[in-house]
């Protein structure tokens, strides 16, 4: 055994130990190098903390083929001679291995109360909070280990994201930019400031400050790169600047790594808000739909499977009914962890959204309705899920609902003033209703 860069001991070689804490940095900041934690599992069986991890990261795939591929680094883990760090390690890739949320949230949430300077369980906590919609939970994993991680930049970028995610969205800035002075290149500091500014309405702000931080996405893992860019992209939309983002869809959204769910969830969202807006995106449908297809990242989040049934209805493929069976199918047999999750609120949402991709209003309206006010419990950021209002409103508009469609604009017109996209509804509901132009708003 031997001390890793948190000053706690794990079992293994102690050349294992630099393997630990690389995995750290590259986990934390999002590296592309973050791989080679199985390596370092592969060859030392006897460190329990590189192999949990090595299971977790290929849980972290949220693909099939990477739940089947844990199995044999959690057997592994469960067989070293472990210290207690390493045991709330190992339950955790445990529980995520069996479906578990709540037991994994749970050891997660025990390691930051009893290993404060573990920041690798407090970052997989808070996947596992968003992923449950848990959003104080999100906040109070790095919260609780602020006092022992104070300069360290990561933590504060965790923070951040935690602040926004439960509206506290001034301390969600201050946090941001906390870690942004500790380290230039903290991307999910990056990604929470995104957030802030775009719910805050400085889409302006956003564009010129983006422009500055994109160089240090280079060679980060495929996700963040993407999902920042889609965050960009959103500002653009905010300013009637659709052009640019179409653009950015293909040089940078939708032109990395394909066949990891999250990349593709975030190139389907994108190309719904387009055409929500009016932009005709071509064939590219068509182009996404061959991957959306494969079923290997099926059923391991809702949050993503919502997304392959929206792609592939829009693009007429009928692996869209399969999906949608199969979510049926994983709700029936789901944890009850997430039994709920999967079938009072995945379920009916697909459905919800089947019918819109394929041009049905009504029946999109139907399901979409009762379900958005649950939907967080599915996953997802409010920016993520706020696709999900906005398909609402669209169904509302196409099935005649205008009462409906205007509260929900009037909302987010007052939130959000200078988004010209929204006044411009607002004005059609209005005038649809009769409204005098001058008494609108």
């Amino acid at each position: 055994m031997a001390q890793d860069a948190t000053g706690y001991v794990a079992s293994g070689d102690p050349a294992s130990m630099a393997a630990l804490d690389a995995f750290a940095e590259d986990f934390l900041g999002y590296r592309a190098e973050i791989g080679r934690i199985v390596a370092a599992a592969e060859a030392d069986p006897s460190c329990a903390l590189a192999n949990a991890w090595a299971a977790a990261l290929w849980m972290l795939t949220e693909t099939q083929k990477g739940r089947a591929r844990a199995g044999r680094y959690l057997a592994r883990a469960e067989a070293a001679a472990a210290t207690e760090r390493e045991r709330l390690a190992v339950a955790h890739a445990r529980a995520w291995a069996t479906g578990d949320s709540v037991a994994a949230l749970a050891a997660c949430e025990r390691s930051a109360e009893d290993f404060p300077r573990d920041l690798v369980a407090v970052k997989f906590g808070t996947y596992h909070a968003l992923n449950r919609g848990d959003a104080p939970a999100l906040l109070r994993l790095p919260a609780r280990v602020a006092e022992a991680n104070g300069e360290v930049a990561f933590l504060h970028g965790m923070l951040a994201f935690g602040h926004e995610q439960c509206h506290a969205l001034g301390a969600a800035e201050a946090s941001a930019r906390r870690a942004m002075e500790l380290r230039a290149d903290e991307v999910w500091a990056h990604h929470a400031l995104a957030h802030v500014l775009l719910t805050t309405d400085r889409a302006d702000e956003g564009i010129e400050t983006f422009r500055g931080l994109a160089p240090h996405w280079e060679g980060r893992n495929p996700f963040i790169v993407t999902h920042n860019w889609w965050h960009y992209c959103l500002f653009l939309l905010d300013r009637d600047r659709a052009d640019e983002a179409l653009a950015l869809y293909d040089r940078r959204v939708w032109a990395l790594e394909k066949s990891w769910g999250q990349i593709q969830a975030g190139a389907v969202a994108l190309l719904a808000r387009l055409e929500l807006l009016g932009v005709d995106v071509g064939d590219r449908w068509a182009a996404l739909a061959p991957h959306l297809a494969t079923p290997a990242q099926r059923h391991v989040e809702p949050f993503i499977d919502l997304h392959l049934v929206y792609g592939l209805a829009r693009a007429g493929d009928p692996a869209a009914d399969e999906v949608l069976d199969g979510i049926a199918a994983t709700a029936a047999a789901a944890h009850p962890a997430t039994r709920a999750a999967w079938a009072e609120v995945a379920l009916p949402a697909a459905r919800a959204l089947a019918a819109h991709a394929r041009g049905d209003a009504e029946a999109c309206m139907r399901d979409l309705s009762p379900t958005l006010p649950r939907m967080h419990e599915i996953g997802g950021s409010h920016a993520q899920r706020d696709l999900f209002d906005q398909i609402l409103i669209d169904a509302l508009l196409r099935s005649g609902r205008l009462a409906q469609a205007q509260r929900m604009l009037a909302l987010r017109h007052a939130f959000n003033p200078r988004v010209p996209a929204t006044k411009r509804l607002l004005d059609r509901v209005l005038a649809a209703a009769k409204v005098p132009r001058h008494h609108g708003g």
